[in-house]
């Protein structure tokens, strides 16, 4: 299996119905440390055994929260307002790992980003 975190967020209504977004990172587009970070306090509050939250309420927004590492694999439904401080924490981790400290490479950046990227580096003398 591939080590990834995926983060799903569904059941918040607007004026075009009930809305669900996705994203996923593998642990190659994953600073080292958030990695760490998420899978440490993952296991500290049993993230791949503990139990399914209640059923939310029918307009509830819940979070998809999908760890894999190794041969480990857990999706957890997360309602929202957070039933543990715990599970908030995580879901920051995860958000953090996912958005605020997102590895780059050649391969997760556009075309456009790339050259733009090379050019910052050629005028820095760093080409």
């Amino acid at each position: 299996m591939t080590d990834v975190i995926t983060l799903g967020i569904s059941g918040w209504f607007t004026p075009h119905g009930t809305l669900y977004h996705e994203e996923g990172r593998t642990l190659d587009e994953i600073a080292p440390e958030d990695w760490a970070n998420l899978l440490a306090h993952a296991d500290a509050i049993d993230f791949f055994t503990r139990p399914d939250p209640a059923r939310p309420a029918a307009d509830a927004r819940i979070f998809h929260l999908t760890i894999t590492d190794g041969e480990r694999s857990r999706e957890l439904a997360v309602n929202d307002p957070f039933e543990a401080p715990e599970l908030a924490l995580l879901i920051r981790l995860t958000r953090r790992a996912m958005r605020d400290r997102l590895v780059l490479t050649p391969e997760t950046l556009s075309e456009e980003a790339l050259e733009a990227l090379r050019a910052s580096l050629r005028e820095a003398g760093q080409d």
